[in-house]
């Protein structure tokens, strides 16, 4: 068998049906599906039986208690038996056409990891789709540690190095690494693929969109508030900070791009803020600034805060001159942005 696809399964009874018809559909049909039901207490675990009962390549694991995403996707990485391994969300749409490009990859290379390019899809509360981003990697094949290192700060910053759900891995590589998704939130997938890109040697990259990545307003990671949002991205940027140091190539270019990635998150902190979820007072919000500017990762990255986005760039003045009032504000209009006019957001993400 070529595919294991892993999809855990957690409160998805409204979109998992229309995800298993899109890998059912797919153009390769060399595949094992593995759903995995984390004691889900909607109906998703009865249609997960439903649906193995309709297709013989598509297998259930029903968990005994809720254990998290990252449980989950272990699990269903002991009982895969693929050459290679996905680790899809239900939630999502994937182009009819994924696995035919990996396919088609793989025999030009047959590389451990292969990435490929997606789409941001952001709904509205009514789930229709407010505006679309396309990602893309630049197309290629790499066979040496070093060119592999090189490119993990590229795809850092165009958002591609961190998700697991844009990758295959080979499944024999993983397994000989003894890689496991740590039980942590938002940035179990970005310490995933650090471990993984550690001692990795071949990697191919496809620019094409395969992987509809769903953003709702309700029930996303991604959008709802986190009191501890920074932290776990400044955790992020230590350990590519640490990934880099281990290689011996932390060097001022790969600081300043580390800068402008800390900088990235620091302004989405900064308009999570604001928002009336947090309920967090402008006077708690400029404690919360000034708290960050005591940080060793600050500290660290402070003088190499000079990022090329032009909104980074405005917000970069301001933190590394520790003007708390001007980021408070800089926070509040990014907010403002956002919710009123979410096209015009998404072009100031653009080149982040």
């Amino acid at each position: 068998m070529k595919y294991s696809i892993v999809m855990p399964i957690y409160n998805v009874e409204k979109y998992l049906k229309r995800s298993v018809s899109d890998i059912r559909g797919q153009s390769f049909q060399d595949f094992e599906l593995i759903l995995v039901d984390d004691c889900s207490p909607d109906a998703s675990g009865t249609m997960c039986d439903q649906l193995m009962s309709e297709d013989q390549r598509i297998k259930v694991v029903h968990l005994p208690q809720n254990g998290g995403l990252s449980n989950a996707r272990n699990q269903g990485m002991t009982v895969a038996e693929g050459e290679y391994i996905l680790f899809l969300d239900p939630d999502d749409r994937y182009d009819s056409h994924l696995l035919e490009e990996i396919e088609k990859s793989l025999k030009v290379n047959r590389a451990q990891v292969v990435i490929y390019g997606l789409v941001e899809e952001y709904y509205d509360k009514n789930e229709n789709i407010e505006y679309q981003k396309q990602i893309l990697p630049e197309k290629g094949y790499i066979n040496n540690a070093l060119d592999v290192r090189e490119q993990v700060l590229d795809l850092e910053s165009c958002t591609l190095f961190g998700y697991a759900w844009n990758k295959a891995y080979d499944l024999a590589y993983l397994r000989e690494l003894g890689v496991q998704y740590q039980k942590v939130t938002m940035i179990e997938d970005v310490l995933f693929n650090i471990e993984v890109f550690k001692s990795l040697t071949s990697c191919n990259l496809i620019a094409k969109p395969l992987y509809r990545y769903a953003i709702r307003k309700k029930g996303s990671l991604t959008t709802k508030y986190l009191p501890n949002y920074f932290e776990l991205h400044e955790q992020r940027v230590d350990s590519l900070c640490r990934l880099y140091q281990e290689w011996k190539m932390e060097t001022p270019e790969v600081l300043k791009r580390l800068g402008s990635i800390y900088c990235r998150y620091f302004l989405s902190a900064l308009q999570r803020n604001a928002g009336p979820v947090s309920k967090m007072s402008a006077k708690k919000q400029k404690r919360w600034i000034k708290k960050q500017f005591k940080s060793q990762t600050y500290m660290k990255l402070k003088p190499f805060l000079y990022p090329d986005n032009c909104l980074l760039k405005i917000l970069a003045w301001g933190v590394r001159n520790e003007k708390t009032s001007f980021c408070l504000l800089m926070g509040q209009g990014i907010y403002f942005v956002k919710e009123k006019c979410p096209g015009l957001f998404s072009r100031l993400k653009q080149n982040r």
